[in-house]
Formats: structure tokens, C-alpha cells, sequence
């Protein structure tokens, strides 16, 4: 194993904590802080408006406009607290099989 040089320690521009990583930031938390510009929004914008005015954009609004209502139904029906069916409850036990049974005809 060969001498390694420790890099001498840095102060995240972000948090102020003392670091010997590479890079400026600690961590990725401090990284991925950025700055949109407006211009940015904007053009993003348009290209959401474009897509929603698409078939499939038209879909996925509406699937997901239609989980938000189930969701909002079955919470109001908790709180009045009436139970809602879950996957589990439709589960049914299935017998294991032995290969080595031998059925006889």
C-alpha cells in the first residue's frame, strides 16, 4: 500500500461543515440545491402545456386524476370509519402438494 496524501479539509459553501471530500459540498443534500431561472420555468412550461395536449399526456392526466379521487373517497370513508377492502383480503391459502404422495387410481 502506497504513502496516501490526506486532502487538506474544506468548508461547504452551504452548511459551513469542514469536509475532506471531493468537491465543494459535504454531501449530496448540500449539492442539490439550485437555482431556476425564470426563463427556465418558462420553457418547461410550455413543454408540460404541449405534452398535456397530447393523447397519452390527456391519459396520464386522467389516471392520475382518478387515483387522486379514489384516494380522497377512501380517506373520507375512514373517517367516517367504515373499512376499505385491501389487496390482502382478497388472499386465499393454497394448499401445498407433496409430490412424493402417491395417489393410487
Amino acid at each position: 500500500m502506497g504513502n496516501r496524501v490526506r486532502k487538506p479539509p474544506k468548508e461547504c459553501p452551504r452548511c459551513g461543515a469542514e469536509h475532506r471530500k471531493r468537491g465543494p459540498y459535504c454531501g449530496y443534500s448540500c449539492a442539490n440545491v439550485r437555482q431556476h431561472s425564470a426563463e427556465d420555468k418558462l420553457i418547461r412550461s410550455i413543454k408540460l402545456h404541449e405534452y398535456h395536449a397530447t393523447p397519452e399526456g390527456a391519459a396520464t392526466r386522467k389516471k392520475q386524476s382518478d387515483l387522486l379521487k379514489k384516494i380522497a373517497v377512501d380517506n373520507k370513508a375512514r373517517a367516517n370509519g367504515e373499512y376499505i377492502l385491501q389487496p390482502d383480503d382478497y388472499a386465499v391459502q393454497i394448499p401445498d402438494f407433496d409430490d412424493e404422495d402417491k395417489i393410487i387410481w
